[in-house]
Parts: structure tokens; sequence; C-alpha cells
């Protein structure tokens, strides 16, 4: 196990960039914050990078005296790039505006990454906290000693960034962010990166992960476009690997699924369809989700409560089939 040097040597520690973006993040930005400051490991920079706020951000982010850097509105992956850029940490934590660390959180990554110089990146477990900050479940990611680019060609698991460290110098052998993509840019590095550098997984919780209604997986539009473009990218690194082929077919079928029923339920209960962003949506739930784009024009004729009853009974079954896949395949892996 690694020995951290005495208090009075903490210098001699690697430093560690925390990379705070955010957009109009008063709400939950000085708890994200102050979740940093209160890391038990001693060398932390802490750089908030505001991405054109108009609301207090700014107020907020001086106060504690942070490496604040203010940019026009390009989205987050410009924000932590430009984190990146400012930075000088050997590893790069982010950290989502509205997220929070638990204590032990950066030493735990690093201690890792210290004991395995040949992984790019640490992940560890995180907690489900609600808008109020009160803990309403914990992830179950199961990923100590698994393929973790086949894990991610099935779903981006995981979900919050700040509960992986990076390592720097993976970082710059991959490349950082593509600005290009807007809702999934977290899962299309973690694919880069998982497919050039071994990871290190481990079971302790590390971050608490925040649900509220401006969560961007709420969009569901924007994520079942990106999350498909997204697993679309990989396909030429798959090919002649039919077990990672099957992986990322489970993976289109998880991003049309999830995202797919979300857009479903939200267009069945849209008055009217013809609008030019409501047809917008059922184009793309008539290319990734049929049975969703055939609900929502049998909403039109069917009664709303048998329809709801249709389609939970149908999601219920899509679940259980999911559960038996996954008890399946971790079954096989106890045996190999």
């Amino acid at each position: 196990m690694t020995s951290w040097p005495s208090d009075s040597n903490a210098t001699l520690l690697p430093l560690v960039s925390v990379v705070i973006p955010c957009y109009n993040s008063a709400r939950y930005l000085g708890e994200t914050i102050e979740s940093a400051l209160l890391q038990t490991y001693p060398q932390i920079e802490i750089i908030v990078v505001d991405d054109g706020s108009s609301d207090e951000t700014a107020c907020i982010a001086r106060s504690y005296g942070v490496h604040y850097i203010y940019q026009t509105n390009r989205g987050i992956s410009a924000a932590r790039n430009t984190g990146i850029t400012h930075s000088q940490g050997k590893y790069v934590l982010f950290l989502d505006h509205d997220d929070r660390l638990l204590h032990r959180a950066v030493e735990t990554g690093v201690r890792l990454l210290e004991e395995h110089p040949e992984c790019a990146l640490a992940v560890g477990e995180h907690v489900y906290i609600g808008a109020d900050g009160t803990a309403i479940g914990h992830s179950n990611k199961q990923a100590a000693g698994r393929d973790h680019y086949e894990m991610l060609l099935e779903h981006n698991f995981i979900e919050t960034p700040c509960s992986a460290l990076h390592r720097r110098s993976g970082l710059a052998l991959t490349g950082v962010f593509d600005e290009s993509v807007q809702g999934a840019e977290d899962h299309e590095l973690y694919l880069r990166i998982a497919r050039q550098s071994p990871w290190v997984a481990h079971e302790t919780p590390v971050a608490e992960y925040r649900l509220h209604d401006s969560n961007t997986s709420r969009d569901a539009e924007q994520m079942l476009r990106v999350g498909y473009r997204v697993l679309e990218m990989e396909l030429p690194y798959l090919q002649g690997d039919r077990r990672k082929l099957r992986a990322h077919r489970r993976g289109v079928r998880f991003v049309e699924r999830r995202y797919g029923r979300q857009l479903t339920r939200e267009l069945v209960g849209n008055g009217n369809l013809l609008t030019p962003e409501s047809r917008r949506k059922l184009t793309l739930l008539r290319e990734h989700y049929p049975v969703g784009f055939a609900a929502v024009l049998l909403s039109r004729l069917v009664p709303p409560k048998l329809l709801n009853l249709l389609l939970t009974s149908q999601a219920q079954l899509a679940r259980r089939v999911e559960h038996a896949r996954q008890v399946q395949r971790r079954e096989s892996l106890s045996l190999t």
C-alpha cells in the first residue's frame, strides 16, 4: 500500500486538479466547491470554469478563493477542456457543478493510481442524491477486474464524472473532450481511453451524483441522438471482435430503450404533433425506436390509461429480460 508523507511534507504529494465546469450554477455550486475543499488529500487545486453564466455563479466561486475562469458560452466539453489547459496536476478530476465529492474521494483515487502506474483512470462507486442532497440509492457498477471497454459499449456505467480520477498523461495520450459531442461527451471520452489504456476500478463510494429536473439526461431527444452517435463512432474499432460487437448491440438497445421510452412518454402527452419540434422528435423515434413511434400514433386512438398500461407492461418485461441476461453474464464470468 502507498505510504503518504507526513503533513509537513505534503508538497511531496502529486498535485490533483479538480475541474468544475459550470453554467448558471448558483443553486448548488457552493456545496460542490466545499466538497472539494474538505478532501482528506492535501494537494488539490480547484479550477472553476464559468461557461458564460448570468446568475451569481461568479460571486459564489470567487468567495471561496478558488481559481476562477470565465469564458463565453461554448458548452460543457469546452469548459472542461479549458480547465485542463489551466491545470497543473498530475491527476485530474472532473466535478460537475451539482455533484459532491465524498471526503476521501481524491485520496482513494490517487492511492490506486500510484499503485497502478499502468492505469490511466481509477473509478469508484457513487451515491445517488436528490435535489435536496438526501441520499436515495447507491450505484452497483461491479467494475473491478472487468473489461471496462466492453462494459462501456453496453452503457456508461461511470454515470457521474467525479467518480473517476484521470491520470494527466492518459489524457495527453488519448486527447481531451470532443467539443462536437454534447450530451454524451464523457461517455465518448471514456470509450476512447478504455480502448487504449487499462483502468483500475474499486468498490469505495467516492461521489454523490445529484438527480434533479435539470440533469442533461432529462433531455431524451438529445440523449437518444448523441448516445446513438457515440456508439456508432466505435464501430470501426470492433470489426472482427464478435464479443464486443454483441456488447455494442446491447449498448444500442440500451440507449434506444432508455431514451426512446422517455421521448415516447413526452410525445404521448403532447397535444400537438404538428409543430416542427414534435415532427423532429417523431422522426427520431421512427429511426431509433419504432415501438415508441407506433405508440405515439396509437395514442391518438387508444385511451391514455390503456396505452400507459401497455407501455408499462412492455418496460417491465424488458427489465426482467435484461436482468436475466445480466445474471447469466455474471454466472458465466464466475465460471471462467
